[in-house]
């Protein structure tokens, strides 16, 4: 299997590159894609170290976007990670996360729902492009507190959605946008897991087919058998590539069914 989408902790996942590669190793996987939100800070390491292996690893990206008021996010496959359109695109999403992030915890801190320094979890999270919101956990963690990443969810539902912050309604970049940064870095597109944004995922999909989607996340585990001829049919008609991963963040965040391997493709497309 070629697990196509995988995170880790240079956005939200808590595995190292390392800890990627083990797990792969120990599957036999062939081919797998490091896919960090908004970020490729991980990928020449991985390639490095995987090629002493014999492991290819696609790098990639998995691009955040807003359309009609629905998070959608775009995979990026086989992209020049020096591409200066890339790199700008994601220095503004990070840029965005990091500072709603900050106007978030920074109401928590206030209200005393979480006694913790933002400046301990910004130096914590300093060698990524942007601060997410288990970070405030493993920053926690890594300075000694009784918790464990396991507690997470707890943690999030209890503490910090006492203060949602709605990201979206001024989020700066379109699918479309993603999607033609992605082609001119010299990659594939494909929209991920579109049965998230329920009933309008087709709808989406077809707005920006004219930007040059190219590929759908088909096999995901979220999708039933239903849901994958839904995607199935959807690709060909379109002539997209069909995608597939795991979604994987490691093994405490993955609150999902599913391990690296467990979900992907048989052979990569030509």
């Amino acid at each position: 299997m070629i697990d196509l989408h995988i995170h880790s902790i240079f956005s939200d996942g808590t595995d190292s590159v390392d800890d990627i590669l083990n797990i792969a190793k120990e599957k036999n996987l062939p081919t797998i894609a490091l896919t960090d939100h908004d970020t490729t800070f991980g990928v020449s390491d991985i390639i490095n170290k995987a090629s002493k292996i014999n492991i290819k690893v696609i790098p990639g990206i998995e691009i955040s976007s807003v359309s009609n008021n629905h998070m959608i996010h775009i995979l990026g496959y086989n992209i020049d990670i020096d591409n200066s359109q890339l790199k700008e695109l994601s220095k503004i999403i990070g840029t965005y996360y990091t500072k709603c992030f900050c106007e978030q915890y920074s109401w928590l801190h206030k209200n005393h729902i979480v006694d913790y320094d933002l400046d301990k979890i910004l130096m914590f999270a300093s060698y990524k492009q942007a601060v997410a919101p288990s970070d405030i956990l493993k920053a926690m963690i890594a300075d000694g507190a009784p918790y464990t990443l396991k507690d997470w969810p707890e943690f999030y539902n209890t503490k910090v959605r006492q203060h949602p912050v709605n990201f979206i309604e001024n989020f700066p970049i379109h699918p479309s946008e993603a999607v033609e940064v992605i082609k001119n870095a010299g990659g594939i597109s494909s929209f991920a897991h579109p049965a998230r944004i329920g009933n309008d995922d087709l709808k989406e999909m077809e707005l920006i087919l004219p930007y040059g989607l190219s590929g759908l996340e088909v096999y995901y585990p979220y999708h039933d058998e239903k849901l994958i001829k839904r995607y199935e049919d959807f690709a060909d008609k379109n002539d997209l590539i069909k995608t597939g991963g795991t979604d994987w963040h490691g093994i405490e965040l993955t609150t999902w069914d599913a391990e690296i391997g467990d979900y992907g493709i048989k052979e990569l497309w030509h």
